[in-house]
């Protein structure tokens, strides 16, 4: 029998007892016993000894029409809502003209208990009527949720190639602009948060090729974000030696921090009388290569 599995965040994937080709339409199975109708896309590895691939509905419902269906069905809880919250109100109204006069209840006159069942009608039609309101708006602010999302592409959908690409070059361009112009961040992290969208933007486009394009594509940009990998230690190394590149040292007392002063002036990082400034856990760098030092432990 042929089902889904969960292949990633928003995307369901065929599992497959047989081989099948690209452009196939094959039937798969719910959990719950529904059968749909999908068309074949790429070969994704195998799982438990059955074929992986990803699909695409046959009959062209996917997340956008799942949202535009969503946000019609809610539409009309609302309007629904709407109805009966007006005719609470008219409910609540039909002895208005006389509860209005503001006539005091007359307790033992025959009228009592056609008064008091009058406010009381009121009363409650209009509690209704208020919480019919409500309903209705609560409603609308879901309809509108998913009216945004009926334009939505993610990683399920053929479109996501074109769409992750498009942010990939964003990201880029983005990414190399902050880098040129350090006047155009915002804050200290502007440009690290423009180096991780990049990262982010690479991983989609990555996964969107294996799933819907040119899956050696795929693979060559997945190659090449885990060749510029480097291990956490090497890193760290890295960093070492550019802090003592530029003249940084670490001292915990007075006696380590002449040393240290000492050393950076003999090393030709510092002239005797010049400042050093601490930047953080005992680490000091000469203060013309401050802003360097912090740069680099970011």
């Amino acid at each position: 029998m042929n089902t889904y599995i969960k292949f990633c965040p928003n995307v369901f994937v065929a599992l497959c007892e047989d081989e099948h080709e690209k452009g196939e339409t094959i039937t798969l199975t719910t959990k719950r016993g529904k059968e749909n109708e999908h068309i074949v896309h790429n070969f994704l590895g195998m799982k438990n000894g059955m074929y992986m691939y990803s699909i695409t509905r046959a009959d062209g419902y996917n997340v956008q029409e799942h949202a535009r269906r969503k946000a019609e069905k809610i539409q009309g809880f609302a309007a629904n809502a709407d109805k009966r919250a007006d005719q609470f109100y008219k409910k609540s109204r039909e002895n208005s003209e006389f509860l209005s006069l503001g006539e005091p209840i007359k307790v033992g006159h025959h009228s009592e208990n056609r008064h008091r069942k009058m406010i009381q009608q009121a009363c409650d039609n209009t509690d209704k009527w208020v919480k019919e309101s409500d309903k209705a708006e609560a409603y609308r602010q879901r309809a509108e949720y998913y009216q945004k999302r009926e334009n939505e592409i993610n990683l399920s959908m053929p479109e996501s190639v074109d769409f992750y690409r498009h942010k990939l070059e964003e990201a880029t361009k983005r990414h190399a602009d902050l880098k040129q112009h350090p006047e155009k961040r915002e804050h200290s992290y502007s440009l690290t948060y423009a180096n991780n969208d990049v990262k982010k933007a690479k991983e989609n486009l990555s996964l969107a090729l294996r799933l819907w394009g040119d899956q050696q594509e795929g693979k060559a940009i997945e190659e090449e974000m885990n060749k510029g990998k480097k291990s956490k230690a090497d890193k760290m190394q890295e960093i070492r030696e550019a802090i003592n590149n530029l003249g940084g040292f670490y001292a915990f007392n007075d006696e380590q921090f002449k040393e240290g002063y000492q050393g950076i002036i003999d090393a030709g990082h510092l002239s005797q009388g010049d400042k050093v400034v601490h930047i953080f856990g005992g680490l000091y760098v000469p203060k013309a290569n401050a802003q360097k030092v912090v740069y680099l432990l970011k």
